[in-house]
């Protein structure tokens, strides 16, 4: 495994816990979960309130409009940011058993959203699902028996979807078929550790932080780690590739435990630093 040199620089630390960092038009779009709100943070720093989300925000992604698709977790409904509201178009309650949690929309506007199947704080571990979503088709199930779904990424070709199943440990791949429904295909790495949010490099390679591990990890296309960023004794939930031609990795982590978490007490980070290899694929 090889370390990767560059000192990560300080964006921002007033956010509370950063999920869902999603690069467009200059800056970070994220969500702040436990602010219960929805950010944009920019290069220089600087951090814009854009709402607040009493449904707890969690995953998001760009339409093909240019509208934000966002997740919320405790409600279990898609809502359309448009600027100045934020306006839902579906409700997933009847389809899953558990939190919202991470999502990724494709290039048509079809999203693809974990269903945790049960509440992390407070219940025993069960399987969740993964809900598939367009304006057109309405949501329905496109793969079951998944491991409490969190980060996803999808292949530049749109044919996998690559998710983290974090109370198993594990990155899995899934094949994508045109209707959106999910086939499981790999296991494409065994962590050890819980697995948070993901991007993707253009050499296939994910970087995932591990919430417990106290580090991100970059790991190969077959499953290799690379790569190990340590996050300095804060817990590391999320990562995005982006800046202009995606060539820089962004690090969002939280200065919280897990108890600490439950009590909604926490310090959100953003850092930054040049990637070894540029992003590809969604988001």
């Amino acid at each position: 495994m090889t370390h990767h040199s560059p000192v990560p620089r300080l964006l921002t630390d007033e956010l509370v816990f950063p999920e869902s960092p999603r690069w467009r038009d200059g800056q970070l779009w994220i969500s702040d979960v436990h602010g219960y709100a929805l950010v944009t943070v920019s290069d220089d720093g600087s951090v814009h309130r854009l709402c607040q989300v009493p449904g707890r925000p969690a995953g998001s992604g760009f339409l093909p409009d240019g509208r934000l698709l966002l997740a919320t977790a405790l409600d279990r409904v898609l809502s359309v940011w448009d600027g100045a509201d934020l306006k839902p178009v579906a409700d997933l309650a009847c389809l899953t058993s558990g939190p919202l949690n991470d999502m990724v929309v494709d290039a048509t506007g079809r999203a693809w959203v974990g269903d945790t199947g049960f509440n992390l704080m407070t219940e025993h571990p069960r399987p969740g699902r993964i809900i598939t979503f367009s304006l057109d088709d309405g949501p329905r199930v496109a793969a079951e028996d998944v491991m409490f779904p969190n980060g996803m990424v999808l292949t530049p070709d749109g044919r996998e979807l690559i998710v983290n199943e974090s109370v198993a440990g594990r990155a899995s791949v899934f094949s994508v078929a045109a209707d959106g429904s999910l086939n499981r295909a790999r296991t494409l790495v065994d962590l050890g550790s819980m697995p948070d949010g993901m991007c993707l490099d253009a050499e296939g390679a994910v970087w995932i932080p591990l919430l417990r591990g106290g580090r991100f990890v970059r790991v190969s296309a077959t499953g290799e780690v690379l790569d190990s960023i340590d996050a300095e004794g804060r817990l590391p939930v999320s990562c995005a590739l982006g800046g202009p031609s995606r060539q820089w990795l962004y690090l969002c982590s939280a200065d919280s435990t897990m108890a600490d978490l439950a009590q909604g007490r926490s310090r959100g980070f953003v850092h930054c630093l040049p990637a070894p290899v540029p992003g590809a694929g969604l988001p």
